[in-house]
């Protein structure tokens, strides 16, 4: 049985009339909770206020392998919203609005309690550390979890990162997702004099931080991951692209299991590329795919 925490925000992207679940957290855990089998528990941390939505989301989650037991329902922050609109190029934009209630996530008795506990994998992100609340109650955790795998998804946002709060994420974790976007970002704040090159830059970070599976997703191109002194990369496969969002969660969600799995590297590797094409493959970060048909090419 594996044991399983994540944590990060949970939130409606709202597009016209239609408000859609998910946030890279959220997304990730529902991916990750699929692949497990019914012995595994994973806990979600998130806030959510106490309104429709926050009533909606639990219903959604009611019918998910996920244990709500550490979601907390704060009366005085709405469920957190992105608003999703075309700016004046004519290009989707949107707005992560401020002060919800996953900005608010309290350090209580029962993260606490929960932190007695061994996990085998904790998961969160840069984005769900924007504002002071959440972060000082992620900061608790760092100093307080056991637990053997700590994965980040670096999830950068708008402008919601600092140099700081990076590089105590980078120190704390053994498992790095991040996207070349993200490289480019921390190239520019750690490593500005270096080579744009992901080999050389992964490396850096491998040596500096001590992290010892960095992920790197390269879009249309494939992904890579740096792991025991070594750069291997794998190209993407042409499949027929849907809908790219939840792509990365879905990665990283797949690349947590195969690593508790314990595959092999270029396995891990694979099976996370696998499931990120099914993914794009369908609609929605929530969406569901064929696990069954990705599982059993790797035995699993």
């Amino acid at each position: 049985m594996n044991n399983i925490l994540s944590f990060g925000e949970l939130l409606y992207d709202v597009y016209d009339n239609v408000s859609v679940i998910g946030g890279a957290p959220f997304n990730y855990s529902i991916q990750l909770s699929r692949l497990m089998g019914h012995d595994d528990r994973l806990r979600f941390i998130t806030a959510l206020g106490d309104d429709d939505y926050s009533k909606d989301a639990l219903s959604f989650i009611n019918n998910e392998n996920i244990d709500k037991s550490l979601i907390q329902i704060l009366d005085n922050y709405e469920t957190g919203k992105a608003t999703v609109f075309l700016n004046e190029k004519k290009v989707p934009d949107y707005i992560i609005h401020e002060n919800a209630a996953w900005d608010n996530i309290e350090y209580n008795k029962d993260i606490e309690n929960a932190l007695n506990e061994n996990y085998d994998l904790f998961y969160f992100n840069i984005l769900s550390q924007r504002n002071d609340k959440s972060y000082t109650t992620l900061k608790k955790i760092f100093k307080n979890i056991k637990s053997k795998y700590k994965v980040c998804d670096v999830t950068f946002r708008k402008n919601y990162y600092t140099k700081e709060k990076i590089k105590e994420s980078l120190e704390f974790v053994n498992i790095l997702k991040i996207n070349d976007d993200e490289l480019a970002v921390i190239k520019g704040l750690f490593y500005p004099s270096l080579e744009n090159d992901n080999k050389t830059l992964l490396k850096a970070i491998n040596k500096d931080f001590n992290i010892d599976y960095i992920f790197l997703t390269l879009g249309s191109k494939g992904a890579s991951v740096f792991y025991n002194n070594e750069y291997i990369f794998k190209p993407s496969n042409k499949v027929n692209v849907i809908d790219t969002v939840g792509a990365g969660d879905s990665f990283c969600a797949a690349l947590s299991y195969a690593i508790l799995r314990n595959l092999d590297i270029k396995n891990v590797l694979e099976f996370a590329s696998d499931v990120s094409e099914e993914m794009i493959q369908v609609k929605g970060g929530t969406a569901k795919y064929d696990i069954k048909k990705v599982k059993s090419k790797f035995n699993l």
